[in-house]
């Protein structure tokens, strides 16, 4: 579980310190627009404010928008660690955004998405980036246990071998994964030991992989909010 960063509609992957050197238009009275390594920078110091560090970090950038996922060391299992999306503009085309979760998907060609959303903030002139950023991490920490909490009760749930396939079924028949992938499902949950609803999950999300990034993250996302409702 992670986050992914794709660049395949004209953007251009590059590292903190090529972002030092992008040029950052004036801004207005009514606009402010942000040097994107200052705002990565902002970024981290909010982490570090709360004793998290940057582990692992990729960005890419198309004219004046800036992408990006971020992985930290904040309270990482075996599952994995929450990540970080950015997504911005310096060109009015887009907010300031953050989104969080197991699962963050971000590509330049404006799919943004996460378990949750933690900031979305027009480029005003009265925007404070370390205030804004204070109230994103805070909801990155609040969220990351939400989701660890999802998960713990996902693996002391058990469910019944007739009830997964129940479950199965459902799930493909409201096309959250694509059908081909049915059978080997339904062959991993039969042999499955431990059935729970975390090991029913996983049955799905280890073939979903195989999908290409954009689908796989639909698919996950969507996979995850139907099990979030089954009661």
């Amino acid at each position: 579980m992670s986050g992914r960063l794709v660049a395949h509609s004209g953007a251009t992957y590059i590292d903190r310190e090529g972002l030092k050197a992008l040029e950052t238009p004036p801004g207005t009275d009514t606009w402010t627009p942000i040097p994107h390594y200052d705002l990565v920078t902002a970024l981290e110091g909010q982490l570090k404010a709360r004793g998290i560090s940057i582990v692992k970090e990729q960005f890419a950038v198309q004219s004046a928008k800036l992408f990006g996922v971020i992985h930290t060391d904040y309270q990482v299992t075996e599952e994995g660690g929450a990540a970080i999306g950015i997504r911005t503009a310096n060109d009015k085309s887009l907010a300031l955004q953050l989104a969080i979760g197991y699962r963050v998907f971000i590509c330049d060609n404006m799919a943004f998405a996460g378990d949750l959303i933690a900031l979305k903030r027009k480029h005003t002139a009265n925007l404070d980036l370390h205030t804004e950023f204070a109230t994103g991490i805070g909801k990155y920490v609040n969220g990351y246990k939400q989701l660890q909490d999802n998960i713990d009760w996902w693996k002391e749930r058990t469910v019944s071998k007739e009830r997964g396939k129940q479950l199965i079924y459902d799930i493909f028949s409201q096309r959250i994964i694509p059908v081909r992938l049915f059978h080997p499902t339904v062959r991993d949950w039969e042999a499955a030991q431990d059935k729970t609803m975390w090991r029913l999950h996983n049955c799905m999300t280890t073939h979903i992989k195989d999908l290409k990034p954009a689908p796989a993250f639909t698919a996950n996302l969507k996979l995850t909010r139907f099990f979030e409702k089954v009661g």
